[in-house]
């Protein structure tokens, strides 16, 4: 990865093994995207696109004495292109606090690496869950093909459940049938977080246990929208070309400049394996 010019800066391996960790546990700690989706990758840092297959219609396998029917026959319905962007957020750690740290011996202040990974990974749940109009990217929110329920007002108890429970239905009856995972905006989250009926369990909870692949809630998703998505490598991946990673940029007026970057596109296999509740 000699791209990443990691040579050139003036840190040690325990700095860089340091400031590595900020990065990763920060990003790792935020992403909700990828608590969901399968990641496919790394690619490759040169990787531009990567071709995939969309598949359309419900279908059932074969059942016969001879398996001579040519009628079950899995194929995509169409074949699709999709660029990997570059989502990077620079940062600086000036060469005077590299100085006094290790004068003081303390260890190196990597705080402004973990507020530049903050950064890339709102923009990496942004991507994957709203898209990106001017790369023409779509998201699990805007999806061309995706079901859709429209939401009713989780303010009052039990609305939370009921539109999880047609959400899932309406994947079943695609041919879906789960395991399932949701992810709501802040707001609706909050809305879960309280007792449902007389049943002394939180209404949250009595989602949880229709919702076997988790319920998360993301910042980046606004106002009353959620989606249940079934999980798995045939219907949703996460192309990964050059995940998370920290490049050296050189010096700037005897300070050290740095850059999180990484490469990603989300692959849409099956539109219909994601329903939104809006």
């Amino acid at each position: 990865m000699d791209y990443l010019d990691r040579n050139s800066a003036p840190l040690t391996d325990g700095e860089w093994a340091r400031l590595d960790e900020a990065v990763v546990s920060t990003a790792r700690s935020m992403l909700v995207g990828r608590r969901i989706i399968e990641v496919l990758g790394p690619l490759g840092s040169g990787v531009y696109s990567i071709p995939y297959s969309v598949f359309s219609g419900k279908a059932t396998a074969g059942i016969d004495m001879v398996g001579e029917n040519d009628g079950y026959v899995v194929e995509a319905t169409r074949r699709a292109t999709i660029n990997l962007p570059i989502l990077y957020k620079d940062f600086k750690i000036m060469w005077r606090d590299v100085e006094a740290d290790r004068h003081l011996g303390l260890p190196l202040d990597v705080s402004t690496a973990a507020v530049a990974a903050n950064f890339v990974a709102v923009q990496e749940d942004s991507l994957i869950f709203n898209g990106n109009s001017e790369l023409g990217h779509e998201g699990l929110l805007n999806a061309k093909g995706r079901l859709t329920v429209k939401a009713s007002s989780w303010d009052d108890c039990g609305n939370a459940l009921a539109d999880t429970v047609k959400a899932v239905g309406k994947l079943s009856e695609a041919g879906h049938y789960g395991p399932y995972a949701m992810v709501v905006s802040p707001a609706l989250y909050g809305r879960m977080i309280r007792v449902f009926g007389n049943t002394g369990m939180l209404e949250l909870d009595q989602v949880k246990a229709l919702i076997s692949g988790g319920v998360y809630y993301s910042n980046v998703i606004g106002g009353n929208k959620a989606v249940v998505v079934a999980t798995g490598s045939q219907n949703l991946n996460l192309a990964v070309g050059q995940d998370m990673v920290t490049a050296s940029m050189g010096p700037a007026n005897m300070n050290h400049v740095f850059r999180v970057l990484e490469t990603i596109a989300l692959l849409v296999r099956r539109p219909d394996a994601i329903c939104t509740i809006e």
